[in-house]
Formats: C-alpha cells, structure tokens, sequence
C-alpha cells in the first residue's frame, strides 16, 4: 500500500533534484521560514474503501516564497513554469506511476500556490483473514 509518508517524500525528492539550493520547509511555516523555500502539503478529500481495495483522490499543494518578498516577479514566474514541466503529467512513487489529473497555479502576496489533484487505487490485504461469513439459515 502506498502511503502519504511516501507520495509526500517522491514529490520533495522531485523539488529538490529540480531545484537544488532551495530548502524544503517541514515545519509549521506560520512559525517563520527562509527564503526562498518550497512548503508541501498533502490533503485527501475523499477515500472509499472496501474488503480489497482503496480509492484515494488526493490534492498536493506546494507554495513557492519568492527570495524577495517586494520583488518577485520574474522569479515566481520562472518557478511556476517549471513545476508545469515537472508536475505536467505523472510522478512516481515506489514502483507505481502516478497520473496527475489536473492542476491550477496563482500568486497570492507574492506567495505562488501550485497545486495537483490525482487518484489512485490499489488492492489492499485483508486485514482478518480469520474471520469468515459463516452459513446464515433462514426460517422464514
């Protein structure tokens, strides 16, 4: 099963193999950060699952602080291109590719948004395999 831990760590590994000397944030960015740095975040707004299987739609959002907060520009502009490059299509996560679906971008105080949706689904293992449906008789 791929976990978030894992869909998170391959998309920073792309960050940082694209844009080598700028620091990923891991913490809390309302507590303060460098710049210029990557935040990502991951969210899932709707999972199914049953006895075998799982269904994950998922949403990767990652902000881009410019190095100048007052003169940006050109900069974002220059990121946001290329996390379309990166981000147009797939990535992989383990032994798995993953399709992104779709995804949008805006700068918002000089702070670029860029964010991907995709989904996946995978076979899960029976967690209790012990437990059987036994023989219902009906009286009726």
């Amino acid at each position: 099963m791929i976990t978030r831990a894992q869909i998170n760590k391959a998309i920073n590994e792309r960050i940082t193999t694209a844009f080598s000397g700028v620091p990923l944030q891991s913490s809390d960015i309302e507590e303060g950060f460098s710049r210029p740095s990557f935040y990502v975040s991951l969210e899932t707004p709707r999972t199914e699952s049953n006895q075998f299987s799982l269904y994950r739609e998922m949403t990767c959002r990652i902000r881009y602080f410019p190095t100048n907060r007052n003169a940006s520009k050109e900069e974002t502009y220059d990121v946001q291109d290329r996390l379309e490059i990166l981000f147009g299509l797939n990535f992989r996560v383990s032994d798995r590719t993953i399709t992104i679906e779709t995804a949008d971008s805006d700068v918002v105080d000089k702070v670029l948004y860029y964010n991907f949706n995709f989904a996946f689904s995978e076979d899960i293992e029976n967690v209790d395999p012990e437990v059987l449906m036994q023989e219902l008789n009906f009286n009726g």
